[in-house]
């Protein structure tokens, strides 16, 4: 499936169109937007947990979890969700 064959997919989809759990996954992957959901996941977790224990237990606690990230994913799992993050919060300051 290419690029924008997942596009077109999605548009479908969001017209009504039912396809496989698979096949929207797959088109959501080759998007890019399955990952800038997750990242916007992380974002909310690290604003509710700082809300609850405070900035520095925040920042703790998401460096152990980007530590885990990059345990299980690799290392560049965990530097191309934290980019992912960086660029949403930014885009959300304009």
């Amino acid at each position: 499936m290419t690029h924008h064959e997942a596009n077109r997919i999605l548009d479908r989809a969001r017209e009504g169109q039912q396809f496989s759990e698979f096949v929207i996954t797959r088109a959501l992957e080759l998007t890019g937007d399955l990952k800038d959901c997750e990242s916007r996941e992380w974002i909310r977790r690290y604003r509710k947990k700082m809300l609850e224990e405070g900035r520095g237990e925040a920042q703790y606690w998401w460096q152990q979890t980007l530590t885990d990230i990059a345990k299980k994913r690799g290392q560049q799992a965990a530097d191309d969700l934290r980019q992912r993050m960086n660029k949403i919060k930014q885009e959300s300051l304009k």
